[in-house]
């Protein structure tokens, strides 16, 4: 199945950013651990030709680790730097059948998707939602999936 922004965006927003009966998470590892909840679950649904992605839900605690150190952070720069750079260890190394993801390259621009977000707290949650999505989204698409080669044995000689 391919990737979809709009779901990442919706249960980011419903999982995320206004669960449990409209209450914010409680903390900075309630938060880490809800935001990696969603994007491992999305992720999960990621392929690569008709390889399903098999790591994503196994990785979900490293993801909240770093999403939990970024949230921590007081500064909105730093904070987006480090989530891009924890989303980016979580997407680099996910197996898909035989192959393997290479690190994503699109960091920057998930980076700054990020920014925008936590440096504008008057944005709705929709939007900040979307925004998040749309740099992660980015960034999945800058993963390339690496499959090691087809060795095909000698042809007999005549």
């Amino acid at each position: 199945m391919a990737l979809v922004s709009s779901a990442l965006a919706s249960s980011l927003e419903s999982q995320w950013l206004v669960p449990d009966g409209g209450q914010y998470p409680s903390s900075p590892s309630d938060s880490g651990d809800k935001f990696a909840g969603a994007v491992s679950t999305w992720f999960a649904t990621a392929t690569a030709g008709a390889f399903p992605c098999t790591t994503a839900t196994a990785r979900r605690s490293q993801l909240a680790a770093s999403a939990t150190a970024a949230i921590q952070t007081k500064d909105a720069n730093l904070a987006a730097a480090q989530l891009a750079l924890g989303l980016m260890g979580y997407m680099a190394g996910q197996v898909f059948g035989p192959g393997v993801a290479s690190p994503p390259v699109a960091v920057s621009a998930a980076q700054s998707a990020i920014a925008a977000v936590f440096s504008n707290l008057d944005l709705p949650n929709s939007g900040r939602a979307n925004q998040i999505a749309t740099g992660v989204y980015t960034l999945a698409l800058s993963t390339i999936v690496i499959f090691p080669p087809v060795i095909s044995p000698p042809s007999p000689v005549s």
